[in-house]
């Protein structure tokens, strides 16, 4: 590929990066938002009830809330190692570019005036502060930068290449400068390798960011699932739909085990035990009420009326379609246990006539003890007595005396 696209291609993909950041950023303001109405709502609960037993049933709405915050300081805590390693791998890349253009292209006006004006903008990186916040737009100006750069050496190189062809020239005419037009173009060809070899380093740190932030970004949108799963607040039905669409997509794609996305999409669609809506205020014994969602809290003290707070509440269509699927899945199974079942059958062959000794059931015990009693019943034939043997005895003759 032309050196000229590819360093234009730097500029498209660190846009992508810029939109997954970005995107990251919406729903740390969404989350927080969500966590400062509960916070909101729980210290109006505690307001209004100062009894022991109210207060130990709101432990648990307590530690509801203690849990999304440890892991909303958790996803901050990796958001902000994703931004300073980004930062790092700029900086440190920088700082090498502007090294080489100072020892090997000291001549060129443009590139110097240019790396004088950004040579201390830009704050020094700490490897010991592996969680420093640097603003995005210092990481945007640092990136920019080194295309400029980039750029500005290849300009260079290809005014050198012209320079090789006007020396080819001279010595085509007869000029013995054979050896200065080698060292000539090995220089020119160490400058094209170098800049290959920077443009190349940015492509794979683009490719290594894009990485980093969409798996992140799939870890917020299961957090956020999680959370607008269990608390039902405003238009989140909707969001719950879309985070969690946009999420499983991204699980698939990434060759995710099969298991584990059963598990988290049965995670995230089950009904819960408790009851399908709680409401704190009089309207909720209205039978023909609508299905409270947690808005805004109200401005009154010491009173809950007009806020509802629907916990564990699943939503419905969801769950009706994926119930659905699962008994359609079961059903397939079924069938083809009973085909397997009927196969394995048709292969064994006829058992033999001998009486096996397995435990009958009941019906064939019922079977065999009314056969033997009905043959018990019918008298059997008496046997015949078995004449004697009796020898016979030899005929004498009366003549002789003997």
């Amino acid at each position: 590929m032309d050196m000229d696209k590819r360093i234009n291609n730097l500029k498209i993909d660190f846009t992508n990066v810029i939109d997954l950041k970005n995107e990251n950023v919406k729903m740390f303001e969404t989350l927080e938002g969500k966590i400062g109405q509960l916070k909101i709502i729980y210290s109006e609960f505690i307001k209004s009830n100062k009894q022991n037993l109210f207060i130990f049933g709101l432990d648990s709405f307590h530690f509801q809330g203690k849990l999304i915050d440890i892991e909303y300081d958790d996803m901050k805590r990796l958001y902000s190692a994703i931004t300073n390693r980004i930062y790092c791998e700029y900086f440190k890349l920088y700082k090498i570019v502007v090294d080489y253009i100072t020892e090997n292209m000291p001549d060129d006006r443009k590139i110097m005036d240019l790396i004088n004006v950004s040579k201390n903008s830009y704050p020094t990186y700490k490897d010991l502060e592996p969680f420093k916040q640097y603003d995005f737009e210092i990481i945007q100006s640092v990136h920019e930068t080194i295309i400029t750069l980039l750029a500005s050496i290849h300009n260079y190189f290809l005014n050198k290449e012209h320079d090789l062809k006007q020396h080819q020239l001279k010595n085509a005419t007869g000029l013995n400068i054979d050896n200065f037009i080698h060292t000539f173009n090995y220089n020119n060809v160490v400058l094209r390798e170098k800049l290959t070899l920077f443009v190349t380093y940015i492509e794979f740190f683009h490719r290594l960011h894009t990485k980093y932030f969409t798996r992140f970004t799939t870890k917020m949108q299961l957090f956020t699932t999680q959370i607008l799963h269990d608390i039902k607040f405003e238009d989140s039905v909707e969001m719950h739909k879309m985070k969690r669409k946009s999420m499983m997509e991204t699980l698939m794609s990434e060759d995710v085990d099969k298991e584990i996305l059963h598990d988290l999409k049965k995670s995230m669609s089950e009904p819960s035990s408790t009851p399908k809506s709680t409401s704190f205020s009089s309207s909720s014994f209205d039978s023909n009420a609508d299905i409270p969602v947690l808005g805004k809290p109200s401005k009154r003290e010491n009173t809950l009326e007009g806020i509802f707070l629907n916990i564990d509440e699943p939503n419905e269509v969801v769950i009706i379609e994926e119930q659905k699927e699962e008994q359609k899945e079961e059903q397939k199974e079924e069938q083809k246990e009973e085909q397997k079942a009927e196969e394995s059958e048709e292969k064994k062959e006829e058992p033999p006539t001998e009486i096996i000794a397995n435990k009958p059931d009941a019906d064939d015990m019922s079977i065999l003890t009314s056969e033997t009693e009905t043959k018990s019943e019918t008298p059997a034939p008496e046997a015949k007595p078995k004449r004697k043997y009796t020898p016979r005895k030899k005929k004498t003759d009366p003549t002789n005396p003997l």
